[in-house]
């Protein structure tokens, strides 16, 4: 299960990656990210500090770091409650499934274009509804499986992980396949910074 703050996070960077940095208000933001509102404004505090999240004096607030918002939503990912399984059991799993989202490299892949010229893939990042039995499946280390809200799911319309996503995940996971696979979403998203982007448009 993720966590509120981790959905809130997601939400502004999937967001500011598709060209929407702007929000009106905190409440559209909760209703998104599926929280609180107490609690999206909680999840706030800390991209503002830093810089990242700016308030408008006539209320709303934009995404000025995408960058950053996404490495503090990387930093506090962990993939401890994953199951842990064998590629074949997870595969057939999500065949017997109305719902799933395939993450990680995998899905890298999907944002990068839809054509792997990085590395080999990394064990493979499962996403199933919670209401998925996760016991009966047999040991290995293939493959992650993880559990999530179905809302979660319903976003991820494309079957893979969203854009943020797939980043914090291969951030939590070991190995240079999934530092790899990182890397060149970066290299994708953040090699020409804000300031540049901004000076070729004025140009």
């Amino acid at each position: 299960m993720l966590r509120e703050t981790d959905a809130v996070w997601r939400v502004l960077v999937d967001a500011a990656l598709d060209g929407r940095r702007a929000w009106k208000n905190t409440g559209d933001l909760a209703w998104e990210a599926g929280v609180g509102e107490k609690l999206a404004y909680k999840a706030l505090t800390r991209p503002i500090q830093i810089g990242a999240v700016t308030r408008h004096p006539a209320g709303g607030f934009s995404v000025t770091d995408p960058e950053r918002v996404l490495t503090l939503f990387a930093a506090a990912r962990s993939l401890r409650a994953a199951t842990r399984t064998q590629f074949d059991a997870a595969q057939k799993l999500a065949a017997d499934t109305e719902k799933y989202a395939i993450g990680g490299t995998r899905a890298a892949v999907q944002h990068l274009g839809g054509l792997n010229t990085i590395a080999d893939h990394a064990p493979a990042i499962l996403y199933l509804p919670m209401s998925v039995a996760l016991d009966d499946l047999p040991p290995g280390e293939e493959a992650l499986v993880l559990a999530v809200e179905s809302k979660t799911l319903d976003e991820w319309r494309s079957g893979f992980t969203s854009a943020a996503q797939t980043y914090a995940d291969l951030f939590a996971q070991p190995g240079w396949q999934a530092s790899e696979f990182r890397r060149a979403l970066w290299r994708a998203w953040f090699s020409v910074d804000d300031w540049s982007r901004a000076e070729a448009a004025d140009g």
